[in-house]
């Protein structure tokens, strides 16, 4: 039979044990050792050196159970604290009897202990651009406030590249996570590099601190050596498809009723050619929300400001400064609406006025002339909200577990006219967009500087119903919306308006329970008889263990119609499948497919996931990829690559 050893709460068994009593040593012989929750470590010799820690000789680590193992490390020598880790060299990674990495210098892993420095497993996949790749990741905890993920990441046809993410904690309010890829394409064919660089990459930092419960301060900058990185070194398709990358540093002060903002905000544009980007170097904003004037009940006011330096290196740059200040008479009407008139001015102040357009030579963009000439355009508003609610509450009796409905309606008007002077040769810095969207705050498609002569009359009905679950005993009732829907239009009196009525507008949003979510919004032409202008919707539904989201969306005038699918079903305790699909209903092109499956074992977990992406452009071959993971219990997980996008996240060691 066995000698069995305790050593502390670990157990020890083995065919043979010598122990010294007097110096608390010894060796086990063809020993293992249980360490809580789920180590396994065996090996030939176990020499116990201290309390807990062992020199082990042809060793085996793993968190499987049964002989042989699913998977295990095995080592030529190594070092064990039972209550802490295992480091071993001369190592090779098993599966069952397979010896599927032959040889690794070192091998580490934690023990009862949430980080620890050392490799974690590597992954690999095969993509039809990039060719065969691999993913050797290092993870080091470099202290308890900060680590980071090191991991090499060859391509076949594209050459060695290596990413990293840096995590830190300075308090419990002041942290932040660097990143960044780089990547030299000596493999890559010539045919294929055009004008991309040899050297690429990129480098995203976020920091966020709360200095004080008003007063933040947050960066996110992100930069990439060219604009087809991401469409290249991408996974996912909202990677992929980035137009800018952009970066912020901005500081926040929050008092009762105002907010103070200012940033320094630049991008790079990935879709065109000249360096036409408009920064803000620096941006103020300052907001005071709708409050009463001190000394009085009855008017309100609300105040918004801002002060931005544009630069750019080519089209028109300068500094604007802009005051907006409205006041605001609630007037409640024999308790049936409530009229809101209001009265308002602005001043926007610029340094240089346009003289004209020119084109590009590359790129054939048009940008502004301007010259120097400070003006200011002056405007007044004036306009009123009418605003009313009914209500009516009907008692269910606990039908669907729901004990009372309560249904609103709320028709809604708004008139805004606004005239102004100077307000010709503006710098169209924040022109803002054509459509307009009734649904929106008014006026809220122009920018700063579009806003001239306007008068406008918008209109809403909004319906809700509002559901309280039946409350049990020593509980809270459960409130929710499970539907809105609301209808607007805008009426554009100007004189001058070809098309007075906007499209009209609607949104949608069903929410019976927690298994079913739709949303939706569409936009009708009322005008030209042209019908549906816009569709665009969202369905997510969840039932036993499959859940599947499916999303649409149609725009006729930017030529837009897309399909959006996905699902996630839970065949067993052991298997998962998701699927993915990106369709352009459009171009008839599958923009990206995913397909994948999760073995879950009783120590492991195996991923395997198969992408189709099309051509960039639509031209050439579509690309094929292969990804293959395993997450460990008890080691660690690395994806088949590192995220690239803004928000990815880097693994962490367990």
């Amino acid at each position: 039979g066995k000698v069995i050893f305790y050593d502390g709460q670990d157990r020890l068994l083995g065919d043979r044990i010598d122990y010294n009593l007097k110096t608390g040593t010894g060796v086990v012989y063809n020993g293992s050792a249980f360490s809580a929750p789920y180590y396994r470590i065996s090996g030939e010799r176990m020499e116990r050196v201290g309390e807990g820690v062992y020199n082990i000789q042809r060793g085996v680590f793993t968190t499987c159970e049964g002989d042989p193992p699913l998977w295990s490390f095995r080592v030529g020598r190594a070092t064990a604290d039972l209550d802490d880790y295992l480091v071993g060299r001369d190592a090779s990674f098993w599966v069952g009897k397979v010896p599927l990495v032959p040889w690794v210098p070192f091998f580490a892993a934690a023990l009862r202990r949430e980080r620890q420095s050392g490799f974690l497993f590597p992954t690999f996949g095969s993509s039809s651009r990039r060719g065969v790749f691999a993913r050797i990741p290092y993870y080091w905890a470099i202290s308890d406030s900060q680590d980071a993920t090191i991991s090499l990441e060859p391509y076949s046809k594209r050459g060695v590249g290596a990413g990293g993410e840096y995590r830190y904690i300075l308090s419990e309010s002041n942290r932040g996570i660097a990143q960044g890829f780089f990547i030299r394409e000596t493999e890559r064919d010539d045919r294929e590099r055009g004008d991309d660089p040899e050297n690429r990459g990129n480098v995203i930092w976020k920091h966020a601190w709360q200095i004080s419960p008003r007063l933040s301060f947050k960066t996110d900058l992100n930069t990439v050596t060219d604009d087809r990185f991401y469409r290249e070194y991408g996974d996912r398709l909202h990677e992929r498809s980035q137009q800018r990358a952009e970066s912020n540093i901005f500081a926040t002060y929050s008092g009762d009723s105002w907010n103070l903002m200012g940033r320094a905000f630049w991008y790079q544009d990935l879709t065109v050619e000249r360096p036409v980007e408009l920064q803000r170097l620096p941006e103020i904003r300052f907001q005071a929300v709708r409050q009463p004037i001190p000394g009085t009940q009855w008017l309100l006011y609300e105040a918004e400001s801002s002060f931005t330096n544009f630069q750019r290196f080519v089209g028109s740059e300068g500094r604007r400064l802009d005051l907006h200040p409205r006041v605001f008479l609630p007037l409640p009407v024999a308790g049936y609406f409530t009229l809101t008139p209001f009265v308002g001015g602005r001043a926007t102040y610029y340094d240089r006025k346009v003289v004209g357009k020119r084109v590009t030579g590359n790129g054939g963009i048009e940008v502004e002339v301007t010259e120097d000439a400070s003006h200011v355009r002056g405007q007044a508003e004036a306009g009123a909200d009418l605003e009313a609610r009914a209500t009516r509450i009907y008692d269910v009796g606990g039908l669907g577990g729901i004990d009372r409905l309560q249904h609103l309606v709320e028709p809604r008007i708004n008139f805004t006219g606004i005239r102004g002077v100077n307000q010709k040769d503006l710098p169209q810095w924040e022109p803002g967009g054509d459509l307009v969207n009734p649904l929106a705050p008014p006026l809220a498609e122009l920018g700063i500087d579009r806003i001239g002569r306007v008068t406008r009359l918008t209109y809403s009905l909004t319906n809700r119903l509002n559901a309280k679950t039946v409350a049990a005993a020593g509980q809270e009732a459960v409130r929710w919306e499970p539907v809105r829907f609301v209808l607007a239009q805008t009426y554009n009196l100007n004189p001058s308006s070809v098309t007075p009525f906007s499209d009209l507008a609607g949104d949608l949003t069903v929410e019976p329970n927690k298994y079913f979510r739709f949303r939706g919004d569409a936009r009708y032409d009322v005008v030209y008889g042209l019908g549906l202008r816009s569709v665009n919707t969202d369905i997510s539904a969840s039932l036993w263990d499959v859940t599947a989201t499916v999303g649409t969306r149609f725009d006729d005038r930017a030529n837009i119609e897309f399909v959006r699918g996905e699902i996630l079903a839970k065949l067993s305790r052991y298997l998962d499948v998701r699927a993915s699909t990106n369709y352009d209903v459009k171009a008839g092109t599958n923009v990206e497919s995913r397909v994948g499956v999760d073995v879950h074992c009783q120590c492991a977990t195996i991923s395997v996931t198969y992408i189709n992406r099309a051509a960039q452009g639509g031209l050439g071959r579509s690309e094929d990829e292969v990804n293959f993971s395993v997450n460990l219990l008890g080691v660690g997980q690395v994806g088949s690559r590192q995220s690239l996008s803004p928000a990815q996240s880097g693994a962490e060691k367990k």
